[in-house]
């Protein structure tokens, strides 16, 4: 854990939205002007016309000749757990460990992070601010002959920088087969040569900007969710609520251990432990022509009824990347999903309606999830399953939302699939027919089980959202 003179810095950080850029308007400019002047081309191509991957036998799977990278692949899914028996689906594999790197240093007092404006060919509006390094170990190997990722060395070169969090993190287990990622964020006390790509932002300015729809990448989401709001283990002190209101300052409070936690982490370390083991899902590795329902073509993997999602292939030149052209396939979704998490105040402290997520590339089971998280809700919404509690974020209760934007799932991997991410608060005292599924616990109880990589990352990518409230500025 970061030391307590770390916590504070990044609280600190929180509150500031000014620093380098001396206000947000300054940050948004610096971002459109990139977005105006590094012009991209993603064009979509047949899956047969990618180039250097190709449909490869025994089983069949789609595949980079290098054997690097990641695979499609097919699996059959049979669980007892939902409303559907038994479906099958692609799946990626991608076996290798990337890095997900936030580098940090204090300037003129104040925590700021180094952030990269960077196109993905799956973005819906291509550019948006990533963590200093996002890179899986075949970019960074340079399988792909292009440049190493700038400031690798200070994530991978012991005693290049100052290490305040180092955690392996899943990835989404709906659509990837048990991937992590390394979520690292790291500090210099020395200047860095700043990247005409890269920019220095306080925590605060992050903030902000994940109030906005899609500027925010998902990969950088994930490793701000980890960053401390306080300390857990004791009352925040007055540095860390300096400035603090609202619902912030709510959250703020509910991070640390309080006599008011509805179960101990005792208590969730059993729930959890007993949803594990009454699991009941089966995964079975298939050939892509084995599955059903499914149709694989020279052109695309798609799904007899049009839904869920397809597999194409894209073709992309972009100036500001290690490799400045490529091809590769891509997890295409029609429609926006939904996450959302349920909030309550019980006993004067904010707690969160964790629902036990299994999904069939976990790693270990069953996972810690948000409330709700379903793709595709305009076609679920009325039907059978439609998760419970997904019409307290279709139609919320006045006053009720805490925060509200659409977000983009991981450019690298997912075409143009975006997500409404919502937090909803209850009025306290108010029932909810909760089944053995779902656990109450507070922001802090959630980020310590995030530490261990019990969290998914819809649920992380939550926590990243607090303190950035809809209509900042």
């Amino acid at each position: 854990m970061s030391s307590s003179r770390d916590r504070l810095a990044f609280s600190r950080s929180c509150r500031a939205l000014s620093g380098v850029f001396a206000d947000m308007d300054a940050v948004l400019a610096w971002f459109a002007a990139k977005d105006r002047r590094d012009r991209f081309t993603v064009r979509r191509v047949p899956l047969t016309a990618l180039d250097q991957w190709a449909y490869l036998e025994e089983p069949l799977r789609l595949g980079h000749r290098s054997g690097k990278f990641f695979t499609i692949e097919g699996i059959r899914v049979e669980t007892a757990c939902g409303p559907v028996a038994s479906w099958d689906q692609p799946i990626i594999n991608q076996p290798e460990v990337g890095i997900l790197g936030l580098l940090t240093r204090e300037i003129d007092g104040v925590l700021h992070f180094l952030m990269q404006a960077k196109m993905e060919p799956g973005n819906v509006n291509v550019l948006q601010l990533s963590p200093t390094v996002q890179a899986t170990r075949s970019n960074y190997s340079r399988v792909h002959g292009g440049q190493a990722p700038r400031y690798l060395e200070y994530f991978t070169e012991p005693g290049r920088a100052r290490v305040l969090l180092d955690q392996l993190q899943p990835e989404q287990g709906a659509r990837f087969l048990r991937k992590r990622n390394r979520n690292m964020v790291v500090a210099v006390d020395h200047e860095v040569p700043v990247h005409e790509d890269f920019c220095w932002l306080t925590l605060g300015q992050i903030k902000a900007l994940l109030a906005r729809d899609n500027i925010v990448n998902m990969d950088a989401r994930t490793v701000i969710s980890l960053i401390p709001m306080s300390d857990p283990n004791e009352a925040p002190d007055a540095g860390v609520l300096e400035g603090v209101t609202g619902f912030l300052r709510d959250a703020c409070l509910s991070f640390c251990r309080a006599a008011h936690e509805r179960h101990s982490m005792d208590a969730i370390m059993t729930w959890l432990t007993e949803a594990k083991a009454r699991q009941d899902m089966r995964v079975t590795p298939l050939p892509l022509d084995a599955l059903r329902g499914w149709n694989v073509t020279d052109e695309a993997i798609f799904h007899d009824t049009g839904l869920y999602f397809s597999v194409i292939g894209v073709d992309v030149a972009a100036r500001t990347r290690e490799a400045t052209r490529w091809s590769q396939p891509l997890l295409h979704h029609e429609g926006e999903g939904l996450v959302g998490f349920l909030c309550q105040r019980q006993g004067g402290v904010l707690h969160f309606l964790v629902r036990g997520s299994l999904e069939p590339g976990n790693r270990d089971g069953v996972q810690l999830g948000p409330t709700v998280a379903c793709s595709e809700v305009a076609a679920r919404a009325t039907r059978r399953c439609a998760p419970p509690f997904l019409e307290a974020f279709l139609e919320p209760a006045t006053g009720t939302v805490r925060y509200d934007a659409v977000q983009s799932e991981e450019g690298g991997r997912f075409h143009h699939f975006c997500n409404r991410y919502m937090i909803v608060e209850l009025p306290p005292g108010q029932e909810l027919p909760v089944s053995d599924d779902f656990l109450w616990m507070t922001p802090g109880q959630l980020w310590r089980m995030a530490r261990h990589g019990h969290v998914n990352i819809e649920a992380r990518n939550l926590l990243a959202c607090l303190g950035a409230e809809k209509g900042a500025p």
